[in-house]
């Protein structure tokens, strides 16, 4: 009798150990991945990113999520992602307050949180992937400063004036500028709710209202492009300096045309991937760091062909 008890006692420990092990895909464990956003380039490279970890590190991914900022719906692809029962869940807490009690009954339940891209209180999940933000803001204050020789006026354009990452992007920037650089003056800080069409009109209604304005620095990734769309509309493409955020192609392209002037890429796809790692380990037990930076890069004319050849390995 002692003999079978101790047989079954390392026949589970193996199981458990071998869960993570790979194996058939019906027996692998389940990391669900809600996206904030489905459809953009950036989370659709955070997507790429784990799938490309579930192969290497044996577990199934699903992708769940919104197309549009969506709080309360967000939140509810959060509780269907809790009832799959997956030891891990990927998730972008941009409005946490309001995803805190989910995410707490997610926990109770023993699946672990990883934050990509934007990050919650330390103690609410095992981990945070993505960019550090404070390096972020300071870089760009950085490179408008180079680019503009010291002297700009800028505009910030954010999604949300409450986004803890933008708000930690801007205000890195806005530090490091008052530390650094004071004649590179913020003249406005508005918000475009993610949304391409409410953009444009903000961006032409705020260089009309602010003639002064030579500068935009873009924390969310659909306003370079609608900055550009405005400055071409208005024919003032090159009068006004666009830093825009992520290399979507179209930002892209409107770098190669002229209009952009550069972008500060944030590399989701590494996010993604780091995620999932994460996820895995954390499931099993093991220690993981508490934040990792997936880096960024500043993309411009002279290096838009080249970038990605490191970015994306």
């Amino acid at each position: 009798m002692k003999k079978l008890f101790i047989l079954g006692v390392v026949l589970a420990v193996f199981a458990s150990a071998n869960i993570f092990a790979g194996g058939a895909k019906d027996t692998q464990p389940l990391v669900v991945w809600v996206n904030p956003l489905i459809g953009s380039t950036v989370f659709t490279a955070a997507d790429n990113g784990l799938g490309a970890a579930a192969k290497e590190y044996g577990f199934r991914l699903k992708i769940t999520g919104r197309s549009v900022i969506d709080v309360a719906g967000y939140n509810q692809s959060i509780q269907d992602a809790i009832i799959e029962k997956p030891i891990a869940i990927a998730i972008c807490p941009y409005a946490y307050e309001a995803f805190a009690p989910t995410l707490a009954d997610a926990r109770a339940k023993g699946i672990k949180i990883i934050n990509i891209n934007m990050d919650s209180p330390e103690n609410t999940r095992s981990a945070y992937v993505g960019t550090d933000n404070a390096v972020y803001g300071k870089l760009a204050a950085d490179y408008i400063a180079k680019q503009k020789n010291g002297k700009a006026n800028v505009l910030i354009m954010q999604a949300g004036l409450t986004f803890p990452n933008q708000v930690e992007q801007r205000d890195a920037f806005v530090a490091a500028c008052a530390e650094k650089y004071p004649d590179v003056k913020i003249v406005l800080n508005d918000e475009d709710q993610a949304d391409s069409a409410i953009a444009v009109q903000k961006f032409k209604d705020i260089f009309r209202a602010n003639p002064t304005i030579d500068t935009v620095l873009c924390l969310d990734s659909i306003a370079g492009v609608a900055a550009g769309i405005a400055t071409k509309e208005m024919d003032t493409v090159g009068k006004i300096t666009i830093l825009a955020i992520d290399d979507n192609e179209d930002t892209l392209q409107y770098i190669q045309d002229g209009v952009i002037w550069g972008t500060m890429a944030q590399n989701f796809y590494k996010a993604g991937r780091i995620a999932g790692e994460l996820a895995v380990k954390a499931a099993r037990g093991d220690k993981v760091p508490s934040a990792v930076d997936a880096g960024t890069v500043l993309i411009t004319k002279e290096n838009i062909t080249t970038y990605s050849e490191e970015f994306y390995k």
